[in-house]
């Protein structure tokens, strides 16, 4: 977990094969107010034990329960960030400020479907054939023709805890800036140079115009404007898969 309060920012894990939890930090100071304002049990940081976060320290899982319930109870102000302001001073009061803004994209987050789909498999990525109502198709062109993809399908791992169709509609949203909703699913296990997919036919909810930084532009295209684009990709597997992810999507599309 991820924990921002007025004293610092952690994140909160249980390392495999460990029963005490390992609390992280990229300020050491951090960890020492933690440690000093509510949960004495936790260790003294240990310094440079790690890339992501240089600072950690352990504590068990029932001092950490106790440690969160005395921050719940010091909670006495009325605004977040200028408490972390007067706190801890201007300058972490706008990086929190920036996490804050970057978040804001939750809003426009597609809507998950009903918790009893099923939990995607890892090794397995997932995505998204988008349909809009003029019968076009969605392509997204990787930055710098990744992988020798100059057309193709948006898709991607999954995060833990997702299902399937979370998977996939997260990445297209991510890949594209197009919120979808999911018709069907695709039949088939999609096999492309590096991992086997599944895709999704989905429709447009809306368009929100933020892609990420993996991608280079998309498109709309008719269905033969997109086999002809996705045969401009190099990469040989990966241009017969999305072949057959097309031609799949069309015969369910009718």
């Amino acid at each position: 977990m991820w924990l921002f309060t007025t004293i610092g920012f952690f994140s909160v894990v249980q390392k495999d094969g460990e029963q005490h939890l390992t609390v992280r930090a990229r300020s050491s100071a951090d960890l020492h107010r933690l440690r000093t304002s509510f949960m004495p049990e936790q260790s003294a940081p240990l310094n440079k034990q790690g890339t992501d976060y240089p600072y950690r320290a352990t504590i068990s899982r029932q001092a950490f329960a106790k440690g969160m319930a005395r921050i719940g109870e010091a909670i006495d102000y009325h605004n977040f960030k200028d408490e972390v302001a007067d706190r801890m001073g201007t300058e972490r009061a706008h990086t929190y400020h920036h996490v804050w803004t970057a978040l804001k994209r939750i809003e426009n987050e597609p809507v998950s479907p009903a918790p009893t789909s099923k939990i995607a498999i890892k090794g397995l990525t997932y995505g998204g054939v988008v349909l809009n109502a003029e019968g076009q198709l969605l392509l997204r062109k990787p930055m710098n023709h990744y992988d020798g993809y100059v057309w193709t399908f948006p898709k991607g791992k999954p995060e833990p805890g997702e299902t399937e169709a979370e998977a996939a509609l997260r990445e297209v949203w991510e890949e594209t800036g197009v919120v979808g909703s999911i018709a069907k699913r695709i039949p088939g296990e999609f096999q492309g140079g590096t991992s086997k997919s599944i895709y999704f036919l989905m429709t447009v909810e809306r368009e929100t115009g933020a892609m990420d930084d993996e991608t280079q532009s998309t498109a709309w295209v008719t269905p033969q404007e997109a086999a002809k684009r996705i045969q401009q990709t190099t990469n040989p597997i990966g241009q017969k898969r999305d072949l057959a992810v097309l031609k799949a999507a069309l015969a369910l599309i009718g």
